[in-house]
């Protein structure tokens, strides 16, 4: 007779972790600016019809000669930050789960960025040479994550296709996003 309610307890834990898990790995599917006007605040968007389950944001703080901006997914915060001052080629990600970096691979090459957990690097590369409207990374063992403008030329509202695997870390995804709209929005 335990074993039996030994079976059924673990069945429900089993049960709850694997809900837990799929609600917290959703696919993300855009990313778009709160104003029409300001690339300074964005709004990020699953696949259920424009559920907003995220934001990032440009926050100043105090004088710092360094941009740091804050994101929010699903209730977890998150800052990233450039690493050297007044430099942009270096940033970092730090998540509830995981500090990722992020790195231009060649000096006055925007086009490729190292990104990497320590665990895992990948780089994230425009499809492109001439714009920066469409970027990519394709991986066998991972998935596929792009990001292309919803109107070309017009770096407000992104689509994003993301079919990576649901163990993918959060902060790499948000560095992908988080690149993509700082290079090409006009500051």
């Amino acid at each position: 007779m335990k074993t039996v309610d030994f079976f059924r307890v673990g069945l429900l834990v089993a049960i709850l972790v694997a809900f837990w898990i799929r609600t917290e790995a959703q696919t993300i599917t855009g990313i778009s600016t709160i104003w029409d006007d300001d690339f300074t605040e964005w709004s990020i968007f699953t696949e259920e019809d424009t559920v907003n389950f995220g934001t990032l944001e440009l926050i100043n703080l105090m004088g710092s000669p360094r941009l740091d901006w804050r994101y929010r997914i699903l209730g977890k915060e998150g800052r990233i930050r450039n690493i050297d001052r007044n430099d942009f080629r270096t940033w970092e990600i730090q998540g509830p789960n995981d500090i990722v970096t992020v790195r231009q691979m060649w000096r006055d090459d925007l086009r490729e960025w190292r990104v990497t957990n320590n665990r895992r690097a990948m780089v994230w590369r425009s499809r492109y040479a001439n714009h920066y409207e469409e970027w990519v990374i394709n991986t066998r063992d991972h998935g596929f994550f792009s990001m292309y403008t919803l109107n070309p030329g017009d770096p407000r509202d992104w689509i994003v296709v993301d079919t990576m695997r649901e163990d993918f870390p959060i902060e790499m995804k948000v560095a992908f996003m988080f690149l993509t709209i700082f290079l090409t929005a006009p500051y």
